[in-house]
């Protein structure tokens, strides 16, 4: 296949070939380019790797590309993916460089090599210690992928250097978080289990180990790793009934049943946890071991019949699933289903027995009239929403159910359940005749906008094609009486119709006319999203950015920082709304954004201790110490600087104590410069005389928990 590299068309190319070929082929045919001469070094650097490195779909041809490479060309592409700013993709920059380092057959350079490797170290402590209390619940579950996810980088590619078990054993002994200690464990179990002192080392963290996650790993890692060692079933069994965990408890049942299956002491353990075991979830898990791993056993199912009827509510919904799952064929596991759907006094119960009989035993022919009846009637609006959903699903081709399900959607008191009838009409029934006339009458109709939405949504999916759809979804992003059902129609038109010319002018006019701010921001998301290349996005943006709504001015800066990275204005406009914009809210964006994006750049670092003194709002003040610690903590002078925003910042006490700059520098002095020696009087001076009673608090606890 003879292929030109040459000019701005190769990142195309390359998509197509990995579209086309595996990505061996695809690597082979660029070294053979590199080889003769029609492919630079530069071009393959800025073309293939630059503009490719954040698409995740093509790291497997990145790292066959690398594989091929020669010494010095390897050691580049893994330098400048190194020298990457990858804040904003999560750093998957440097497990490319990794997984590319694993892949070369020729070493690469020695310096080139270290580097990578401090990065990914320094990666493993990304956004630890004090910095966990200015993370959402999202940012600090990435936070800790991010982390585990580097240091099983730093295992697998650093397996042979004689530096990286001590510091993963040093690591899983430390101080930090259990999850990032669970995950050094795992590594230096799978990785070095021929070490004798491995084994003892996971006996000793799984008896006394302070995290729950630490102590489950181990169990695992024993299980796996040395089934027969003579000391792992006795821990393992001590584990299951006495632990105070119920996550170590259930991990150490669960790899009894699945290791020692066949010893009469694994199901007598079961049967105690499944009966007895303080915790709920550990019962469950033993019942559902019992009922899979011991399904042949005599007893089994009359134990789960018995649970079906005896048990919690849900105890007897897991019995339900366990039998409807092993015992298929036998009829009296159907009879008591019947009987649990029609009277059980759990609505749970109720659900799952109706689930598993249209599952299991749609072919009797009383089941299909069973469900309409619990449909119609049942006293529970989940119970009565399965049986539709079970109807629609298990039998699309009854002449009845299309009839039962349009009764529902015009008539049924409750609207959850008018919502699930419309959607399992529209997918059941697309190209019915009945169907859209149906929906789009509803919508018009009615009262409740959630029902409403939901038919919008349908409609769209269903004739995104058609002009009368569009029209009508016009006439509801511009005068539904519901703002979300306006805002589902916009997303919905800018999803589906963005290739009709008329799509584009007719959102920019919704945002000339629209008062709501909310919806003036999803219309300004949808533009930019789904019209990023056209010529007038980018300008038309920059004038949002100084819309007089703060949530728009919000969504602006995401955008322009999201849609155009590599803009030199980029920057500068964000910069402009972190100086000057009026809200907090704007200007800590802009700020978190111009921090993230830029961490390369020593005029940032600069700027931002600049944002840290002179913000007027506190919590912008604290947020910039945050990034400033995020990504410069090492730089010289950083404890003086912090020490004077310890003492000097005035904070206008707004706000909860996590923005209070002041605590927020103090945190940062003490867990990043306990060393220093000017932290011991500073902490003395604040806890005797300083007038924030959490400051002096703050301080006095340090000082008490060390021996100074």
């Amino acid at each position: 296949m003879q292929t030109n590299f040459r000019g701005q068309g190769i990142g195309m190319l390359l998509k197509k070939l990995v579209s086309e070929n595996n990505p061996q082929t695809v690597a082979e045919l660029i070294h053979a380019q590199l080889k003769i001469g029609q492919l630079t070094w530069g071009e393959l650097n800025i073309q293939v790797f630059g503009q490719h490195w954040r698409d995740e779909s093509l790291h497997e041809v990145l790292r066959e590309i690398a594989a091929k490479l020669d010494k010095e060309t390897a050691s580049k592409i893994i330098e400048y993916l190194t020298d990457q700013n990858g804040q904003p993709e999560k750093f998957i920059n440097l497990f490319l460089a990794a997984q590319c380092l694993l892949k070369v057959k020729n070493d690469v350079d020695k310096k080139t090599e270290k580097k990578l490797l401090n990065a990914l170290k320094k990666l493993s402590q990304y956004g630890s210690g004090f910095l966990i209390l200015y993370q959402s619940a999202q940012e600090l579950q990435e936070t800790y992928q991010i982390r585990n996810r580097s240091i099983a980088a730093i295992a697998q590619t650093w397996k042979n250097d004689p530096q990286t078990l001590p510091w993963l054993k040093i690591l899983a002994h430390s101080s930090d978080c259990g999850e990032v200690r669970a995950t050094a464990v795992e590594a230096v179990a799978r990785g070095w289990p021929e070490q004798p002192e491995i084994y003892l080392m996971l006996k000793n963290l799984a008896k006394s180990d302070g995290s729950w996650a630490v102590r489950s790993t181990c169990v695992r890692e024993m299980a796996s790793g040395w089934p027969d060692s003579s000391d792992t079933l006795p821990l393992l069994s001590a584990l299951a009934q006495f632990d105070q965990s119920p996550a170590v408890r259930t991990a150490a049942l669960e790899q009894l049943a699945s290791n020692w299956p066949h010893r009469t002491d694994t199901l007598l353990l079961l049967r105690t946890a499944a009966e007895s075991d303080e915790n709920l979830g550990v019962r469950v898990a033993a019942w559902q071991e019992i009922a899979r791993g011991w399904h042949s056993v005599l007893g089994t199912a009359s134990l789960l019949k018995n649970l079906a009827q005896t048990g919690s509510s849900i105890l007897r919904t897991v019995a339900v699933r366990e039998l409807a799952a092993g015992w298929p064929a036998a009829t009296d596991v159907c009879l008591l289903l019947k009987n649990l759907a029609e009277s059980d006094s759990s609505k749970e119960v109720r659900t799952a027995a109706l689930e598993e009989l249209a599952s299991r035993w749609s072919g009797e022919p009383d089941i299909y009239p069973l469900l309409k009846t619990k449909a119609e009637s049942d006293a529970s609006s989940s119970v009565r929403r399965a049986a539709v959903q079970a109807i629609a699903s298990g039998w699309p081709g009854n002449p009845e159910t299309m009839t039962f399900l349009k009764n529902i959607a015009l008539g049924d008191r409750d609207a959850d359940l008018r919502e699930i009838a419309l959607q399992q009409i529209a997918a059941g029934w697309p190209d019915h005749p009945e169907t859209l006339p149906l929906l789009q009458k509803i919508a018009d109709s009615e009262d409740y906008w959630t029902v409403r939405q939901v038919v919008v949504e349908a409609v769209a999916a269903l004739a995104s094609g058609s002009l009368e759809v569009f029209g009508w979804l016009q006439n509801l992003a511009e005068s539904d009486r519901h703002l979300n059902v306006r805002e589902t129609a916009v997303e919905e038109i800018a999803k589906r119709w963005s290739h009709r010319g008329e799509t584009l002018p007719f959102l920019k006019s919704r945002v000339e006319l629209e008062h709501d701010a909310h919806l003036l921001s999803v219309l300004m998301r949808s533009i930019v999203r789904r019209w990023p290349d056209d010529p007038e996005t980018l300008s038309w943006l920059k004038i949002e950015l100084d819309s007089g709504e703060a949530l728009v001015r919000q969504a602006a800066v995401l955008e322009l920082a999201y849609n155009w990275p590599d803009n030199p204005e980029t920057w500068m406009l964000l910069e402009a709304k972190a100086e000057g914009d009026e809200s907090s809210a704007v200007r800590q964006i802009a700020l978190q954004k111009l921090a993230r994006g830029r961490t390369n750049q020593s005029q940032i670092f600069e700027w931002l201790k600049i944002r840290a003194q002179k913000d007027e709002d506190s919590q912008v003040r604290a947020i910039a110490l945050v990034e400033l610690m995020r990504g410069w903590k090492d730089e010289p002078e950083m404890f003086e600087f912090l020490r004077d925003r310890a003492l000097s910042d005035v904070d206008n006490q707004n706000g909860s104590f996590p923005y209070n700059p002041r605590f927020t520098a103090l945190e940062a002095i003490i867990e990043h410069y306990p060393e220093n020696p000017g932290v011991v009087p500073l902490l003395r001076s604040l806890a005797v005389s300083d007038a924030d009673e959490q400051i002096r608090a703050l301080a006095g606890r340090r000082l008490c928990s060390q021996d100074w």
